[in-house]
Formats: C-alpha cells, sequence, structure tokens
C-alpha cells in the first residue's frame, strides 16, 4: 500500500453518481452496514453515502473460497496465502455532496466519486450536518438499492444520526423530525414507521 492513507478505509474501484464500490483496506475494518462515509471529488466537492452492502470474497471472481476446518486465526498462522486471496467490498449509496463552495444538498451530485479516490467514515458533525429537510430520506426510501432491504437500511443510517447527537434529548428531536419526514414518505404506513423508529433506539 503506497502513499498516506491514515484514516482512510478504502478506495474506489467502481463508481456513479448513484452509487460506488470501495474496496476496503487490510490494514483497515471494514465499515458496518448504514455508515455514513464519504468520498472527495478532484473538483473539490464532498460525496456523502450510506453502505448498503458489505461483502467478503475472493480476489478471483471464479474461485470461490473454500472450508478447511480452522479458525480465521489458524488459518492466519498456518496458510496464510488464503487469507491473502480474500477481499473485503463495500457498496455505497450516495445520499449528498457538499460543493466545493460550501453549500451541502441532499440530492445526487453532478459527478461520480472518482475510481481509487479514498473513502473515509463522516465524522459526527457531518453526520449531524445531514438533517432537515431530511431530503435524503426520499432517495434512500424511493430511490432504494434493489438488493437490499429498503427498511433495515433506513433503521441504520438513522441509528447513525441518533448516535452522532450522543442520544439524549437532542437525538430523540432529530429522530421525531426524521419520523415526520419519513411518514409522509412512507404515505402515512404508520405500522411501517413505527418497525423502523422503534428498531433505531432498540
Amino acid at each position: 500500500m503506497r502513499g498516506d492513507v491514515t484514516g482512510k478505509i478504502g478506495e474506489v474501484i467502481e463508481s456513479g453518481t448513484r452509487q460506488w464500490v470501495a474496496e476496503v483496506y487490510r490494514t483497515a475494518e471494514a465499515p458496518a452496514f448504514g455508515t455514513w462515509v464519504k468520498a472527495a471529488h478532484p473538483g473539490g466537492a464532498v460525496l456523502f453515502g450510506a453502505v448498503s452492502l458489505v461483502e467478503i470474497g475472493s480476489y478471483e471472481p471464479n474461485r470461490r473460497a473454500v472450508a478447511f476446518g480452522m479458525t480465521p486465526e489458524e488459518l492466519r498462522r498456518e496458510m496464510p496465502q488464503v487469507m491473502e486471496l480474500l477481499r473485503t467490498t463495500f457498496r455505497v449509496q450516495v445520499l449528498a455532496y457538499r460543493e466545493a463552495g460550501g453549500a451541502l444538498r441532499q440530492t445526487l451530485p453532478p459527478h461520480p466519486a472518482p475510481v481509487h479516490g479514498f473513502v473515509e467514515p463522516c465524522t459526527a458533525e457531518e453526520v449531524r450536518a445531514l438533517g432537515p429537510p431530511f431530503d435524503f430520506l426520499r432517495t434512500l426510501v424511493r430511490h432504494p438499492d434493489g438488493a437490499v432491504p429498503v427498511d433495515d437500511l433506513a433503521v441504520a443510517v438513522l441509528r447513525q444520526r441518533h448516535a452522532a447527537f450522543g442520544g439524549g434529548p437532542d437525538g430523540e428531536r432529530e429522530l421525531i423530525a426524521a419520523g415526520r419526514a419519513l411518514s409522509r414518505l412512507l404515505d402515512d404506513d404508520h405500522e411501517r414507521l413505527h418497525s423502523i423508529l422503534r428498531r433505531v433506539v432498540a
């Protein structure tokens, strides 16, 4: 691995304006489902999104991993070459971007994240900024990643925002505001809404 990647968790290997795929560095821990992450564009913009899928597989697409009957620690000790053949990737659903001039837009960016661009976890401050009017929820709910249960991703994303406020009264107020926006997007399906909000704080 070359260069200074301190604080970086991965690198973009596929990209579009709606989503990107990144490979996790071996020295980093894979982000959790629903984690808010960011990638900078060379023009100065910063793209924000939520991790919608994490996968571990072989570097060779036509070669599947096989069972050895060993623990991961035993494999690393006795057959380290096996672990070297595996990689972890994650897909990110793009939900917002910050223009080079500083304005935050809760919509898809005009340009995709650059291939080989670094991916970092968002700071708590950045996650808190992605709030009202919660337009990112419209993208998340109405135009979801087809391979991912949208309600589960909404739970994970809102849980991250709740944690960014440290829970408590501020987190509760933000969750109530998000719930109002979600209610409209879910066509007042109260049972579905309550299921999402209940799991955020469970």
